[in-house]
């Protein structure tokens, strides 16, 4: 059969994003936030299912592909219009229509990202080329979770905007983003990482998760925080973690994928 062990766990990180759109139609944006965010489990455990198992296939590959497109594509574009649709002005289908132009960018880039890759691919080790869909999401959703938002008031709703658009640019882009894949980094970077992973890890559990659970241990903001935090830092300065021989490598591939005819 073609549906191997991962592409079960793979399919959790889908359910994850449709879960989430059903959250958002009825008004749990918090939960569809949050889905959004621990769909990333899911993507991280194929991988290591994969191994373990030793089963991959085209299939899989494209099935992971779909699903993160699902997820970090399209969802994240539901919880941004529950997010502006009660903000904007007017009446009748003036906010519907703002709302939606907000709403639009990060699926339609990450739409765009994806069919141009597939028609003009390339691939460097170490490196994704634009911004990545999970980056792009999890920057967005974690903003609009986060206590920092919901304290800006109008202010917040104004660098949303800007961070939404932002963060589409950055998909359509071609600027180099270290990628976990192939571990070019400085040696400090390896380091961080695990801390990251390890106060996230903390932070998910000790405040999403236990109130999930009706356990109230720290503000669950607190996590979005820290997640917006370090996303929206390591699409600003991830450069500063790329050895410099390693970085004009990338940039030199990327020149040359640039000069290559449209497919």
């Amino acid at each position: 059969m073609f549906f191997k062990a991962k592409d079960y766990v793979t399919a959790g990180n889908a359910v994850c994003g449709l879960a989430s759109v059903v959250c958002v139609i009825h008004g749990q944006l918090y939960y569809a936030a949050l889905l959004i965010l621990v769909s990333w489990i899911f993507d991280a455990l194929d991988g290591v299912v994969a191994r373990l198992t030793n089963t991959f296939n085209k299939f899989g590959g494209e099935f992971d592909n779909m699903c993160d497109h699902l997820t970090y594509g399209i969802a994240p574009g539901f919880l941004v219009y529950g997010v502006y649709m009660p903000w904007m002005p007017g009446d009748g289908l003036q906010p519907i229509v703002l709302a939606s132009l907000v709403a639009f960018v990060l699926p339609m880039t990450a739409t765009i990202r994806h069919a141009r890759l597939v028609v003009k691919p390339i691939k460097v080790p170490g490196f994704w080329i634009g911004l990545p869909r999970p980056v792009s999401a999890f920057v967005v959703v974690s903003y609009f979770t986060s206590s920092l938002f919901s304290e800006l008031g109008d202010l917040g709703y104004g660098f949303g905007i800007v961070l939404t658009v932002g963060m589409g640019a950055a998909n359509l882009g071609a600027w180099p983003y270290l990628s976990h894949h192939g571990h070019v980094w400085r040696p400090f970077v390896g380091q961080v990482l695990k801390l990251v992973v390890v106060s996230l890890s903390a932070l998910l559990l000790a405040g999403p998760l236990a109130g999930l659970a009706g356990f109230d241990l720290i503000p669950p903001e607190l996590f979005f925080d820290w997640f917006f935090f370090l996303l929206f830092g390591y699409s600003l300065f991830q450069q500063a973690g790329v050895p410099e021989e390693e970085w004009k490598k990338v940039r030199a591939a990327v020149e040359d994928w640039k000069q290559q005819p449209e497919a």
